[in-house]
């Protein structure tokens, strides 16, 4: 494929430049704690990187393009020069073959992937922050990078307080998908609804009342979300939340099905039955801080299978987290036990199968 010329240089003016310390402040402000993916979006390493992008003007309009190398090879003495004379002479050299600029580098060579894999490409590109002149391919060497000049516009200097908060919240509803602002929205239930009691809707229509926390969020969205999106005919076999008034329902609802089990047991936080035929029984943990279901505690709860009437092929597995990027979730994944399920109160459609099976043997809707 040929490659398409770039437009030429113009002489637009360079735009105003905020210190690294102030575009991460406003990053914080941009991609708020409840944002998914936040952490590589917040720290320096982003900071550095729009630093750059504004430092040599590559701001939709201004035909000027950058190359991720410009951002793992510039300089802290570089970053101090921030006149315009300084900003366009820096520009003039930039491009050329050998060019260093003087002073400490800030990247090492080893930070080339995370620099231009892990934050421009999956991040910046994929949320339209980040664009690329049209024609080239992804491995070409030539400057093609900018960024939208109504992201740039967040980092204005003229911008503070009431305007700047404004102006955030407005880009947010233009540019950030229906499926990423819903999934902040739930995230930020989860910190303001601990202190009240939860009202949990039951498959059956029933209610409870459970108390208030992190493990009981995930536990009300576990029964009135995963319940109804993924399993066909769904009930509530067991609630570890529930009061002990409660605890007699759930034992003869199980019994009903053929499921027996002692209350002083160490029973897992949810049993679900899908009373398709044939019925299925899925014990759910549920992990805010840890205890997911490992091989040993997978062989604990079979152990309560075998004392039942329910073969162990009617059995599944699954741990519920709030979020892909909670803390519990990068601690406990690799400890989950294998064919098992994981599922995220924050993005209830999606479920991950850690399955041993060849990928040919799994039906197509768990491959899809």
């Amino acid at each position: 494929m040929t490659e398409k010329r770039l437009p030429k240089k113009s002489l637009h003016s360079l735009p105003p430049l905020p210190r690294v310390e102030e575009i991460q402040a406003r990053l914080t402000a941009i991609f708020p704690v409840e944002f998914p993916d936040r952490g590589i979006l917040v720290g320096t390493m982003a900071a550095r990187v729009v630093f750059v992008f504004l430092y040599g003007g590559f701001v939709e309009g201004h035909d000027r393009f950058m190359r991720p190398s410009y951002v793992y090879l510039f300089t802290e003495e570089q970053a101090q020069k921030t006149s315009d004379a300084e900003r366009l002479e820096w520009l003039s050299t930039v491009n050329r073959p050998g060019f260093r600029a003087p002073g400490k580098r800030w990247y090492a060579d080893t930070s080339r992937e995370p620099i231009r894999d892990d934050l421009m490409r999956n991040q910046l590109l994929r949320m339209g922050i980040m664009q690329k002149c049209p024609g080239y391919s992804t491995t070409a060497s030539t400057p093609i990078n900018y960024i939208s000049a109504d992201f740039a516009a967040l980092f204005s200097p003229s911008l503070a307080g009431e305007a700047l908060a404004a102006t955030i919240q407005a880009w947010s509803a233009r540019h950030l998908g229906q499926a990423t602002r819903q999934r902040m929205i739930l995230k930020a239930q989860g910190i303001s609804a601990k202190s009240d009691d939860l009202l949990v809707e039951l498959p059956d229509g029933t209610r409870i009342r459970i108390a208030a926390g992190p493990s009981s969020l995930i536990a009300k969205d576990l029964i009135e979300q995963f319940a109804h999106r993924h399993l066909e005919s769904p009930a509530l076999l067991w609630l570890s939340a529930s009061d002990k008034k409660s605890l007699p329902q759930f034992a003869e609802l199980s019994a009903s099905v053929g499921l027996k089990f002692d209350l002083n047991a160490e029973l897992p936080d949810v049993i679900f039955a899908d009373l398709k035929e044939p019925i299925r029984i899925l014990f759910c943990e549920i992990v805010a801080t840890d205890g997911p279901v490992t091989e040993t505690r997978k062989q604990a709860l079979l152990a309560i299978v075998n004392q039942s009437q329910i073969p162990q092929n009617a059995v599944d597995f699954l741990t519920a987290f709030e979020d892909r990027e909670a803390a519990a979730f990068r601690k406990t994944f690799s400890q989950i036990a294998v064919d098992s399920l994981v599922w995220f109160r924050t993005e209830p459609h999606l479920l991950v199968v850690l399955s041993t099976a060849n990928r040919k043997a799994l039906a197509p809707s768990q491959i899809e």
